[in-house]
């Protein structure tokens, strides 16, 4: 899936230096789940400053063991 993230130049650095993300989900069992990150594409956003990291994301095998 791909996925795109806004946020400031330090913000978007935590989540383009890791390779694998946890996320929590609400609905779903388990409630944690982790994707590995891949294709990461940084662009500066047009408004307020922020900067756009747009990525694909896989789900990874052990993520539906919580």
């Amino acid at each position: 899936m791909k996925v795109c993230f806004h946020g400031t130049a330090e913000e978007i650095e935590l989540v383009a230096g890791r390779s694998v993300l946890v996320m929590l989900t609400v609905r779903d069992l388990p409630h944690v789940r982790a994707f590995e990150v891949f294709h990461t594409h940084i662009s500066r956003h047009p408004y307020q400053g922020l900067y756009r990291l747009c990525a694909e994301l896989a789900e990874t095998e052990g993520s539906d063991h919580a």
